[in-house]
Formats: structure tokens, C-alpha cells, sequence
């Protein structure tokens, strides 16, 4: 996503990604990884969070959520958020959405919205999503 601002970007599908990301990184690993996918793929990711890092439980794509050993954490030097912290988003949401909502309409933030599709084509969205070919928001047109 080096159009969106990132200096890099990395695809967890091909096989040596893992290296590639400690290659981009000097060796060090990423400094902030926020695994969604959980599964192989988040214990790879927790693999490559340089030490003194932080390591973001924030969804499951994979079907479980990634799990770490507080020992495994410790040894690593590596913070990790579980996905715990999302029980604790209720309360805050409609300030979230209000400060957003403000930063959007100033410019200063912009949803990625990937692909569209008319109602009528729900079953292709869903299928997009699932299949992990949709990039950014996928968006249903009414």
C-alpha cells in the first residue's frame, strides 16, 4: 500500500514473507503488527514483531485468534494486546464515530474503498471478502 503512505508493504500470502519482513526491517522485525487473520499466519506474525514491539490481537479471519504464551511474550520483549481489548469498544463508539466523522470530512482521513457492488450482488461481495481478493472496504450500492 506504498500509495496510501506505507514505505513498505508486505503480502502474507506468498511463502516467504516472513523474511521479506525481516529483511525490510534490517533484521529487527516490525515494530507494530496488527494481526487480524489469526491462525499460522498470526504466529508467524507475533514471529517477526521486533523486540520491544506491540502485537495486536484484532481478529480471527483464519477462524481463531492468535494465541501467545505470556512466557513466549516475555522472551520475545514483545507487548502483546489481545483480543480481549475489543470487549472494551462500546462505550467509546459514538465519540469514535463523532471524531472520525470530523477528520473525514476534513480530508485528513479516507476510508480505502476497494470495490463496489449493487445489491443485488451481495453474494459476489461476501464471496470477495471471504476469498480474500477484496482490497480495503467492500462497499453494497443501494
Amino acid at each position: 500500500m506504498r500509495e496510501l503512505g506505507a514505505e513498505a508493504a508486505v503480502d502474507y500470502r506468498e511463502p516467504d514473507w516472513t523474511e521479506a519482513v525481516r529483511a525490510l526491517t534490517g533484521g529487527a522485525g516490525a515494530d507494530v503488527v496488527f494481526d487480524g487473520v489469526g491462525g499460522d499466519i498470526g504466529r508467524a506474525a507475533f514471529g517477526v514483531t521486533a523486540r520491544g514491539g506491540r502485537f495486536s490481537v484484532h481478529g480471527a479471519a483464519s477462524g481463531a485468534a492468535t494465541s501467545v504464551d505470556p512466557a513466549d511474550a516475555r522472551r520475545a520483549d514483545v507487548e502483546v494486546i489481545g483480543i480481549d481489548q475489543l470487549f472494551g469498544f462500546g462505550p467509546h463508539l459514538a465519540r469514535w464515530a463523532r471524531e472520525i466523522t470530523v477528520e473525514a470530512m476534513a480530508g485528513r482521513v479516507r476510508p480505502l474503498i476497494g470495490q463496489t457492488f449493487p445489491l443485488e450482488r451481495a453474494a459476489d461481495a461476501h464471496a470477495a471478502v471471504e476469498n480474500r481478493t477484496a482490497l480495503g472496504k467492500t462497499l453494497l450500492l443501494v
